[in-house]
């Protein structure tokens, strides 16, 4: 704490939570300390008023083997102690009567420990009797019964105050508890003082770091007189084991730590002659503290201590067991609006409507006024919604298990909603771009301090500049703006838990929007697959087309001239021709001449699309395509069922493409039939709704459920067995003339159906 004056940097406001109290060097009066080293037995340490307490001079003890000093019994019996510290240490008394160099039998109670490779030893008067409260079992009793009646923090801390003072008899105890930021509330008081300091808040830099770290190791502290002298310890080097020295004494767990300068200054500042103070911890964490002040020294018993230690640690595991019961509560509240979420997401709800529905059980369960998420691009915006919108990246540096938080917009954001001071923020996706924001509304707050917080500078008479403690705790209000509510603890681990819940149901929708995208796109390149799959076969068949043409129009054109050959070489010798036979030759070259016809027309539309339409009576096209159907069946014809409307228009077509659609249908009918004992086939044409339409009905096996959806498909072979082109080339021909195809639903066989448009009647192809 001192600078000399010739070195002076800037005060540090900060520099109390560096020092080093632990290596403090001196001891409380009202006791004495012993330390050997471990490994040799050997004392290196004592305070100089040793002698006053065990009648062993500190000089004279320096340098002796602890056999020497307390005798070889006693070190038995002590070395048999546990003497490691617990955490937080407690008082452990070791009660012994040592003879002193002057021969006079002494009856101590002494406090030993281990720590930094020595063995400590603290030496007090032994009481004559004990507290009467460790005797007194209906006392015991009826503090045991207070303790636990409570069940709020502030009964259990009103309780505690009270018992406390009534006990060890301080002017004033007081529970002090830390906020987040380390800043102290006095939430109960008990006091024989006109004046009360409940309600009132302590600034966190009333206790230094180094204090709050001391305060988590030991449970209990007491200084009897604040201003008593403190009394050095002294090494075998002669000097004094302070921080200045080569070897400093660690005090870490010593009960009679002096006091550091700052803090006499600081009580004796409020005018507080004696003080004692018990740590509260709540999971492993220092959550208050119980001080005690008096305003005249005041020393209290070891038993009295001892109780009073008992009673802290007490109402720690109470707080602990209240704080944890309420964090419980508020975590199974999370909990249970997490899995409802969750089930109503995987029944089929979009996460999106879930969270609307949900959002007024989220913002009550964290005591929020409105929310504002982002979901795949889309926003969502329940109760006072934040305007302007935040930009949640300011919360990525903070971010812990996927959540952060902040009571003050204003300090994160450059430009805070008006709705909002505090908020927070749920990370929903990996890359950041999904969030739920849960915001909360101003807090108003009036703060009275115990004084203004702020430690002031002080120069000292021989110029060194010194930090001092705050020298008035007249009532100083603060009055804060802009914040909300803290998020405490509790509200955190809500938050995690719907974090985590979210976070999953999101990254699930996430994917199954990613797989149908992946489908769609197969689907999309299949499709295209098959289109050019069919372009191909289109260009494939165009040159097969164009070579069948080739070959079969030579071989067909002398098959007509020479059945005119022998009509013509029959005349010429003077043979009479039957009519009949006539008949059939004149059949033999019109059928050869339509066969070339048929060619040249299928080899122009597959390679070309090129369609020649005609006004035509459909019932004639039908009829002819399915006689020459007929005539190459194998297994003879089938039951032959006609149905053909009389009063049908004529229909611009192709005859020799639609014809070539029919005979497929047809052949692909036969096909189904082949082998069976019934075979019954049925034509029907019908008018309807400005279209002719044909059907071909079988009463085959019927086509499989499976491959029904990607019948028209090219090289589909399900029907007939071969490449699988047929209907495929027959919805390419029926598209051509504006008209479509379909298969039909009878209860038994087959049925495909097509329909062209009527003169002036509307496209098959439009819905």
């Amino acid at each position: 704490m001192l600078t000399p004056p010739h070195a002076q940097p800037a005060v540090d406001l900060d520099a109390c939570d560096r020092e080093p109290i632990h290596h403090i060097g001196v001891v409380q009066p009202h006791g004495a300390l012993l330390a050997a080293e471990i490994a040799t037995h050997r004392v290196r340490c004592a305070s100089l008023n040793l002698a006053g307490f065990t009648g062993l001079d500190a000089k004279a003890a320096l340098g002796r083997t602890l056999d020497e000093v307390l005798g070889a019994e006693h070190c038995a019996t002590l070395f048999a102690r546990p003497l490691t510290p617990s955490l937080p240490e407690l008082i452990k008394p070791w009660f012994a009567t040592l003879r002193g160099d002057d021969g006079v039998a002494r009856r101590v109670e002494c406090y030993p420990h281990v720590h930094d490779d020595h063995l400590l030893l603290e030496f007090v008067r032994e009481e004559p009797h004990p507290a009467a409260v460790w005797e007194q079992d209906l006392v015991r009793q009826r503090i045991i019964a207070e303790m636990i009646k409570p069940n709020t923090v502030a009964g259990l801390a009103e309780v505690g105050a009270r018992m406390i003072r009534e006990i060890t008899g301080f002017d004033r105890v007081m529970i002090y508890r830390f906020a987040p930021d380390l800043h102290g509330e006095v939430i109960a008081e008990s006091t024989s003082r006109a004046d009360s300091f409940l309600g009132l808040h302590y600034p966190a830099a009333d206790i230094p770091e180094p204090a709050r770290r001391h305060f988590l190791l030991n449970l209990i502290r007491s200084i009897p007189d604040i201003n008593a002298m403190p009394v050095p310890i002294v090494a075998t080097d002669g000097g004094v084991a302070d921080a200045a020295s080569h070897r400093p004494l660690d005090l870490t767990y010593a009960k009679l730590r002096g006091v550091a300068p700052v803090h006499i200054e600081y009580l004796n500042n409020m005018g507080v002659c004696g003080s004692m103070s018990i740590s509260l911890t709540a999971n492993d964490a220092l959550w208050g503290l119980v001080a005690c002040h008096h305003y005249s020294p005041i020393h209290v018993p070891s038993s009295v201590m001892r109780f009073a230690e008992l009673l802290g640690g007490t109402i720690s595991a109470l707080l602990q067991s209240l704080e944890n019961s309420a964090q419980l509560s508020r975590s199974l509240r999370a909990e249970r609006i997490a899995f409802d979420i969750e089930s109503e997401t995987r029944a089929g709800r979009p996460l999106r409507e879930v969270l609307e529905a949900f959002a007024p059980r989220m913002l009550e369960l964290v005591a929020g006024q409105g929310l504002h998420a982002r979901l795949d691009g889309a926003l969502l915006e329940v109760g006072e919604a934040p305007r302007p919108v935040p930009d949640v990246q300011a919360f990525a540096p903070h971010f812990v298990d996927g959540v952060a938080t902040s009571d003050h917009l204003a300090a994160l954001l450059p430009t805070p909603p008006l709705q909002a001071a505090g908020a927070a923020c749920l990370e929903l996706s990996e890359d950041g771009q999904d969030y739920l924001l849960l915001l909360r509304e101003h807090f108003e707050q009036t703060i009275q301090w115990a004084g203004r917080p702020e430690k002031i500078e002080r120069r000292m008479a021989d110029g060194v500049v010194r930090l001092s403690p705050r020298g008035s705790f007249e009532v100083w209000r603060e009055e804060r703006r802009g914040r909300s509510r803290p998020f405490d603890i509790a509200d955190l681990e809500a938050l995690r838990i719907l974090r985590r819940a979210l976070f999953a149901l999101n990254s699930m929708a996430r994917e199954r929007k990613a797989l149908a995208a992946r489908k769609h796109a197969e689907a999309v390149e299949e499709r295209l697959r098959l289109q050019l799959l069919d372009t191909m076969r289109a260009n494939a068949m165009g040159e097969l087309a164009a070579a069948l043409a080739h070959e079969l129009n030579q071989p067909l054109f002398a098959v007509s001239n020479y059945v005119k050959a022998c009509r013509q070489e029959l005349q010429n010798y003077g043979i009479a021709i039957p009519p009949r036979v006539m008949e059939l030759i004149d059949d033999a070259a019109t059928e050869a001449a339509r066969a070339g016809e048929l060619v040249r027309r299928l080899r122009n539309f597959i390679a070309h699309g090129e369609v020649t339409l005609e006004a035509r009576d459909v019932n004639e096209v039908v009829s002819q395509a399915v006689a020459l159907a007929l005539v190459s069946g194998s297994d003879g014809e089938p039951e032959l069922h006609w149905r053909l409307a009389r009063d049908l228009p004529p229909v611009q077509l192709d005859p020799v493409q639609i014809g070539q659609v029919v005979l497929n249908l047809v052949r692909n009918s036969l096909a189904s039939l082949r082998g069976r004992v019934s075979r019954s086939l049925e034509i029907v044409t019908r008018r309807r709704e400005g279209m002719v339409e044909v059907l071909v009905r079988d009463n085959g096996p019927g086509i499989p459920e499976a491959v029904r959806e990607n019948i028209f498909e090219p090289f589909h072979n399900s029907t007939t067995g071969g490449m699988g082109i047929g209907l495929s080339l027959c919805r390419t021909i029926l598209e051509a003339h504006r008209g479509r195809i379909w298969l039909g639903a009878p209860q038994e066989g087959a049925e495909v159906i097509f329909a062209l448009p009527m003169l002036g009647g509307h496209d098959a192809r439009s819905p």
